[in-house]
């Protein structure tokens, strides 16, 4: 099953590599995510740390943290994103290690990190999570943290939507580039309690996109500033009822 799974995330997202980036800059939402994930790390990782980023697509987590002078192994499952942070790396010029290599595979690193990040689902596309949190650890050095940005189990607003419009609960696939990919669901706390809490100590969860539904930012035109204002504050307080929500754990001594 792992196997079948690793092997069609693979494919779809060879598929969409190339308009990724495009896609993404559409939504205001990822935008509004993604400002929010870097501030997190440029307060996390500093100039000469080495950071895994092990869910990196094409790169755009990876080159933020090696313009801020930090060193980065940037991996993914699929060949045509790897090839596309590339090609941006021959016109950037920044110092990122990029391979091939699927997450479940961390073991065949050798090298000892100071952190490591995967964001905007790619966690939830992985099989074996305690697999990968096991290989974390022995990847990432004492007291070095890791951040993890997920899709939640359970998400506010699409809750509210959907009993509005009398529909099940959150779905089991996820659309990529039109194509269904079987992904994961996870609530942070159980996440961090069954695959990390043995390795890696809890520091911070908070959730995102609460109360910023994709729909509801585009209708509010000037008023998406606010929304996304209060989503900060609400995710805060309720880290388990956002769309995604983020893990900020530091390796166990």
């Amino acid at each position: 099953m792992a196997n079948l799974i690793s092997t069609d995330v693979a494919h779809v997202f060879d598929g969409v590599a190339a308009e990724y980036e495009a896609q993404l800059a559409r939504n205001p939402v990822a935008g509004y995510m993604r400002a929010e994930l870097h501030a997190h790390f440029a307060r996390t990782f500093h100039r000469g740390d080495h950071v895994l980023d092990f869910t990196a697509g094409t790169g755009i987590d990876a080159f933020f943290l090696a313009a801020r002078g930090v060193r980065v192994t940037a991996i993914d499952i699929s060949p045509a994103m790897i090839a596309e942070l590339r090609k941006n790396l021959v016109r950037r010029g920044l110092p990122i290690d990029a391979r091939v290599l699927a997450a479940e595979r961390l073991s065949e690193l050798e090298e000892r990190y100071d952190g490591a990040i995967s964001t905007f689902a790619g966690l939830n596309l992985i099989a074996d999570l305690p697999r990968v949190a096991e290989n974390l650890a022995r990847a990432v050095r004492p007291g070095g943290c890791v951040i993890l940005h997920g899709l939640n189990q359970f998400c506010l607003w699409q809750a509210t939507a959907s009993a509005l419009r009398h529909r099940g609960e959150r779905g089991g696939a996820l659309r990529v580039g039109g194509k269904r990919v079987a992904h994961f669901l996870y609530d942070p706390f159980a996440l961090w309690r069954a695959a990390f809490a043995p390795h890696f100590k809890l520091r911070q969860a908070y959730g995102l996109s609460i109360l910023a539904a994709p729909a509801l930012v585009k209708r509010a035109g000037r008023l998406a500033p606010a929304i996304f204002w209060a989503d900060r504050i609400v995710g805060r307080m309720l880290p388990a009822a956002g769309d995604f929500f983020v893990l900020d754990l530091e390796r166990r001594a």
